[in-house]
């Protein structure tokens, strides 16, 4: 347990401004949902005395009434015995058709909001080694890109005064579940975890266990360095793409690009720049949407030898490749798609 406290707050400091920076100047935001994981990291944070902790529990209509209070309960019994200041939000979450990206959303947007009115520049979530591998494992199986494959982030921005941080990364579920046993600690069991038809439950359920009963110690050390590695493959291809952007034309209606710029570029840097132009038209939401399934058959159209012009349907897009061009543009909503 106290091997992986140390490893938490290490991991903690490093992520907000490392040895130069007091501890005091850290100011932390933890959502804790009253489950291990981030109970786990709310103990380990809670012995960085006199740091400046704030836990944050965000409650949502997802789960049976008699579920949350419970949740809400530990997660404010276990923040009074660290004597940790705590505080609780509700959110309403069931407007959009995938509700667990609703949620989560909504979720980021209270915390964000919590930390900037208790003045603190980091939130915390309890994201661990185990949590890692099933993203890694689910993207995988998905198709993904180096973006997908990369996983969970160690930090990302959450709004423009307070970062993102996982210090749990280091940590595998079960050495979060020993420090809350050492801790005297018994969190609540989220009883949507036992839903096998969903498949992260399912990985973890059957496949996890198997991979970890035959990985040593290092395994979360080795999981973040493929995490790091893969998400500068993808900014690598972004950063390339992002040139290419600049000499398109574009305007509020299109993006047009001599097609010669792109021929000899990777698949992954035409999917990014694909995706950026799309992003030029329609906003993060056209941009965020447009997987690889979408974007091969125009990756494939733009590398292959045809002279033929071809358009493509994208998602309220038109892609038209030439022997001499690639434009994307918008299309009205009755328009007939691309074939």
């Amino acid at each position: 347990m106290e091997r992986s406290t140390k490893r938490i707050v290490a991991q903690w400091r490093r992520l907000t401004g490392g040895s130069a920076v007091r501890d005091p100047d850290r100011p932390t935001l933890v959502a804790l949902s009253g489950g291990p994981d981030s109970s786990a990291l709310l103990i380990a944070l809670a012995n960085c005395k006199p740091a400046r902790v704030v836990a944050a529990h965000i409650r949502h209509n997802l789960r049976p009434e008699a579920s949350q209070n419970a949740d809400l309960e530990a997660a404010r019994l276990l923040a009074a015995r660290l004597g940790i200041p705590f505080v609780a939000r509700d959110i309403e979450v069931g407007g959009q058709a995938n509700t667990e990206a609703e949620a989560r959303s909504l979720r980021y947007a209270a915390l964000a909001e919590i930390a900037s009115e208790s003045g603190c520049r980091f939130v915390a979530t309890g994201h661990h080694a185990d949590d890692q591998l099933e993203t890694m494992l689910m993207t995988l199986t998905r198709g993904s890109g180096p973006a997908g494959l990369s996983g969970i982030r160690q930090s990302r921005p959450l709004s423009e005064s307070a970062l993102l941080i996982r210090p749990a990364l280091v940590c595998t579920r079960a050495e979060l579940a020993a420090i809350c046993r050492a801790f005297g600690h018994e969190p609540v069991h989220d009883e949507t975890n036992d839903d096998l038809t969903r498949r992260r439950a399912w990985l973890r359920a059957n496949v996890i266990p198997e991979l970890l009963a035959h990985a040593d110690e290092d395994l979360p050390a080795r999981l973040m360095s493929a995490q790091s590695l893969l998400a500068d493959a993808h900014a690598l291809g972004v950063e390339k793409a992002e040139t290419l952007l600049s000499h398109a034309q574009v305007d509020q209606r299109s993006v047009e690009i001599p097609l010669d710029l792109l021929t000899q570029e990777l698949g992954l840097v035409i999917g990014e720049w694909l995706r950026l132009a799309a992003g030029e038209l329609k906003g993060e939401t056209g941009r965020d949407g447009l997987g690889r399934k979408h974007l091969e058959p125009i990756i494939a159209r733009i590398q292959s030898d045809d002279v033929h012009a071809k358009s493509f349907d994208l998602r309220g897009l038109r892609v038209t490749v030439t022997n001499k061009l690639v434009r994307m543009e918008s299309v009205a909503a009755d328009e007939s798609p691309g074939v």
